[in-house]
């Protein structure tokens, strides 16, 4: 009869191990979850300017929401300074922004890590850029992952009015197709 209790009494110890063990699991599965979950709905992004403007974009399955940009155009531009075909494309996009703004936007993320704020001061003079530079590093690079993992610049998304994707340029973005697309929105 002790024998039978002693061992209810053992079997009920390993039992309560394995759910215990089993309970960490769940546990362990729950905050894998819930990070990934947080990464989910983690979309939204605050992107600094350099001149201290947020820009407030969410980008989730393809679409870009942002209230700053509704009804424009947007090609989100991915480049660094120290990037010759970067450089080769300033020009241009400062035209097509001049010429288009009411209807279109470029931003340009700075795709570098650790420049000095004199640095890039004295490049967005001396290249005379027109249109908005997002200097927040974390938010910047977080973006770029979310777009398919950005590994070279410039790599430029042109997303629609609707907010819709568009075209992924991967080096210097086609003029005459940018010009085109934003010909078309205007009709």
């Amino acid at each position: 009869m002790k024998n039978k209790y002693l061992l209810l009494l053992i079997s009920f110890l390993f039992i309560g191990c394995e759910e215990e063990k089993k309970a960490q699991l769940i546990q362990q599965k729950d905050i894998k979850a819930n990070t990934e979950l947080k990464k989910e709905v983690d979309k939204t992004y605050n992107l600094k300017t350099f001149d201290g403007e947020t820009i407030k974009l969410t980008v989730d399955n393809n679409i870009l929401i942002s209230d700053k940009l509704e009804n424009k155009l947007v090609l989100i531009n991915f480049w660094a300074t120290w990037c010759p075909p970067c450089k080769k494309e300033i020009p241009i996009f400062n035209e097509i922004y001049e010429k288009y703004k009411d209807n279109f936007i470029i931003i340009g993320i700075l795709y570098e890590k650790d420049i000095d704020m004199n640095t890039l001061s004295n490049f967005i003079k001396e290249n005379n850029i027109k249109f908005p530079i997002t200097i927040t590093e974390n938010e910047n690079f977080r973006l770029a992952k979310e777009l398919g993992d950005v590994k070279r610049v410039p790599e430029s998304f042109l997303y629609g009015k609707d907010g819709l994707f568009i075209e992924k340029y991967i080096g210097i973005v086609d003029e005459k197709k940018l010009v085109n697309h934003i010909k078309d929105s205007l009709k």
